[in-house]
């Protein structure tokens, strides 16, 4: 369960103030061993790169269920250590908010900088919203009265939300406060209404995260001035969220209602484990549950995930190593709540890495992300932080094909080299020319793969050279076979 340790939001240091937040059991020690080479061989290890992708930025303004994220700061790549590996702005492109927690400027200067020069940026790119949790504390000297309220509240617009550019702010609520104790969080909270949430005038957020249901005292005093409801409902089952919603119901629409569940945080168990997500994974699990959960008669605003970091291959539900996120349970989730309805299972103008079947972990690259005409296509294994070379902008021209533009040479599109129709002939990026050697029909096998057979050669499937998984092994069109090396799985980013 997500806690704050109750400190003063703000140490009145010099005319500095400093927020600090953190989270039941989490150790922030400072012994991390380096990274070294955690990152794949075809990483930059670079965070990605703030470029405008409209159609993530459309998708994330359309009417959805959205997908957030609690990511621990303390275990992002910059703090050093090989327990940290996870960098915060690669979390799934198709992510709508992504939630920063324990972030302060006590943080690593190394950590500040990235989060405001590099993620937060990067994050905007994609449409992503970004805010960060903290707390209501009144600093010490400042009067617990109006004027002081909102002293804090100015503070922490200026010395978090605006200096780092956050979108908004996140109060993690676990009591139900009473007497002096209410008044002040209500107080602040009420101050802070003039700069975010639904009744500011702006699109910056606030939040109100908690583990108690809609007969909060707090709650019952601030709901009007609320953007999101993160309901904290890990180990659960959705069974029970009916009734937990029926609390809320007369003061937010259901679309404000987001419940939430936890991956498994290192060496938590055996007091801080929930069993949201089944290991190894499998598609199952209250996390999946939840996706699939609906108000009755109305429909959920989405749902959220905490120690999103920890969205990996685990082999347990108690595996305590460290290992890449590859976000598969977080993309499976805003699939499950925004199903396609295209007939191949494909969104045109979307975003996916294609996964091949042959060890579900190589993906289909562009060779060192190149941007020339006749750059060869190849297996690589998938980068952590993910790589423009390995995703694909896959759109529809009509009758059933698609061409798939690497989003790393956008005026580029995968192609048939010479436009052969021989065994073997070479795939590779070229100038997008409309031609059949672009067009790419996308047939579902059934089992959640795909072939492509290029409209040029339609009796041929993309295929992996020798069903070898070795980086740089050739991409080309063959015979259909029926193997894994003619599969691919879409996984929208």
């Amino acid at each position: 369960m997500k806690k704050l340790i109750l400190v003063p939001a703000f140490a009145l240091i010099v005319g500095s103030f400093f927020l600090q937040s953190c989270k039941k059991n989490d150790q922030l020690n400072s012994d991390n061993p380096a990274i070294g080479s955690m990152y794949m061989a075809n990483s930059n290890n670079q965070a990605l790169s703030a470029t405008s992708n409209p159609d993530l930025i459309a998708y994330k303004q359309s009417n959805h269920q959205i997908s957030a994220a609690f990511f621990r700061v303390f275990k992002d790549v910059t703090n050093g250590g090989a327990a940290n590996v996870a960098t915060f702005s690669s979390l799934p492109d198709s992510l709508d908010i992504a939630i920063a927690f324990v972030f302060n400027n006590n943080s690593p200067v190394a950590v500040k900088n990235a989060m405001k020069n590099t993620y937060i940026p990067a994050l905007h790119a994609k449409g992503t919203k970004v805010i960060v949790t903290g707390n209501l504390d009144i600093p010490s000297g400042v009067a617990h009265n109006a004027a002081g309220y909102n002293i804090t509240a100015k503070l922490i617009m200026d010395s978090i939300v605006n200096k780092y550019g956050f979108d908004g702010y996140d109060i993690d609520v676990e009591s139900n406060p009473t007497g002096s104790t209410l008044t002040d969080m209500v107080g602040v909270y009420k101050a802070l209404s003039q700069y975010l949430g639904p009744k500011s005038g702006t699109t910056k957020l606030l939040t109100f995260d908690t583990n108690q249901d809609g007969n909060n005292n707090m709650f019952r005093q601030v709901y009007d001035l609320v953007n999101y409801v993160w309901l904290q409902a890990y180990g659960r089952p959705a069974s029970s969220l009916q009734n937990t919603w029926n609390t809320f119901s007369p003061y937010i629409p259901a679309s404000k209602f987001i419940p939430g569940f936890s991956f498994y945080e290192e060496n938590g168990y055996p007091s801080n484990v929930w069993y949201d997500v089944s290991y190894p994974r499998n598609g199952t699990g209250r996390a999946y549950d939840f996706a699939n959960w609906q108000p009755s008669g109305t429909t959920k605003g989405g749902v959220f995930s905490y120690a999103t970091d920890r969205d990996c291959n685990l082999s347990s539900s108690t595996d305590n190593s460290t290992k890449l996120p590859d976000y598969r349970v977080t993309n499976d989730l805003i699939k499950i709540m925004n199903p396609v309805t295209t007939s191949s299972g494909i969104v045109s103008g979307s975003t996916y890495q294609l996964i091949s079947a042959l060890n579900n972990s190589s993906v289909l690259d562009v060779t060192a992300s190149g941007t020339t005409d006749g750059t060869l296509a190849e297996l690589w294994s998938a980068n952590n932080p993910k790589t423009n070379n390995q995703k694909w902008k896959v759109v529809s021209v009509g009758s059933g094909y698609y061409k798939l533009q690497p989003l790393n040479a956008p005026t580029k599109a995968l192609d048939v080299s010479a436009s052969g129709t021989a065994d073997g002939t070479q795939i590779q990026i070229y100038t997008d020319n409309a031609t059949n050697a672009q067009k790419w029909k996308i047939t579902s096998t059934g089992d959640g793969y795909y072939t492509l057979s290029p409209a040029n050669a339609p009796s041929k499937n993309l295929d992996v050279n020798n069903s070898s998984t070795a980086n740089g092994t050739k991409i080309q069109i063959w015979t259909p076979n029926g193997t894994n090396a003619q599969k691919w799985k879409f996984v929208l980013q």
